[in-house]
């Protein structure tokens, strides 16, 4: 079987508007599929790809290494797909305007796909440390039967992967002015999402605060902190180590109002 071509150039039509593109600008296991997937309720909004990651539609994207910043990506090869794709799926969608994109790696060339695109808005999202940490140790890798030496080295360099991107989100929502919605904010108050995001009305509208979400292998359910449950699954141990990674950056636990543990 021939393998994909790297970065296709599907035919679109460039007389026809741009939709808006909105680019959640977040760390993985960060809560950015329900938020997204609230966003989504809207009926002015629509996912080029599962889940509201386009990466998956262009095989060059999604090669790894995906977070080494120094790769060469074709953007004129991603906006052919992204629009071609968007205009085959609004001729069935109807009035949709807004795409939601929320490719973690896409923080890293968010330049870029401004200066791309037509229309762009961004929203910013992150999540506490320690319950980004145990996300990844447990959904990256099997925890429950690893060393304990080799768990702390999963934390760690987990804890280190959460400085860098805290601080790139950081610049960003200075950068650009862009509002800011904590996984712990999102859930506490689903609702505050609408005075968040940076969207028209017509587009926020409808959309449900109220809506059961589907993320990852969950039963559909309303938006629930997970929080304290994915933190009572790291040791003692595991928890100290964090803590000693992110007590280096005082300065981003406090843009994102987070704290080491008590």
């Amino acid at each position: 079987m021939q393998a994909p071509e790297r970065w296709p150039r599907p035919d679109f039509d460039d007389a026809r508007p741009q939709p808006r593109f909105l680019f959640i600008v977040t760390p993985p296991y960060s809560g950015s599929t329900a938020l997204a997937e609230l966003i989504n309720t809207s009926s002015k909004t629509l996912f080029l790809h599962a889940g509201g990651e386009g990466q998956w539609l262009v095989p060059g994207m999604c090669e790894k290494p995906r977070w080494d910043p120094a790769r060469t990506f074709d953007f004129e090869s991603i906006k052919a797909v992204w629009l071609s794709r968007y205009q085959s799926l609004q001729s069935s969608a109807g009035s949709v305007d807004t795409v939601i994109e929320k490719s973690p790696p896409n923080m890293l060339r968010l330049d870029r796909f401004v200066e791309v695109f037509d229309d762009v808005a961004i929203m910013a999202n992150n999540r506490q440390p320690h319950a980004h940490c145990s996300s990844v140790l447990f959904r990256n890798h099997a925890a429950t039967e690893l060393s304990s030496s080799r768990r702390l080295e999963i934390v760690r360099d987990a804890a280190h992967g959460w400085l860098k991107r805290s601080e790139l989100i950081a610049h960003i929502v200075e950068k650009y002015q862009a509002p800011l919605l904590t996984y712990e904010q999102f859930c506490k108050d689903p609702a505050r999402l609408l005075d968040r995001l940076p969207l028209p009305s017509h587009v926020t509208a409808d959309i449900d605060t109220n809506a059961s979400v589907s993320v990852k292998d969950y039963a559909p359910q309303a938006i629930v902190d997970q929080n304290q449950k994915q933190v009572a699954r790291l040791s003692d141990e595991e928890i100290q180590a964090v803590d000693t990674v992110v007590a280096s950056r005082p300065d981003l636990l406090t843009f994102f109002s987070y704290s080491l543990s008590p």
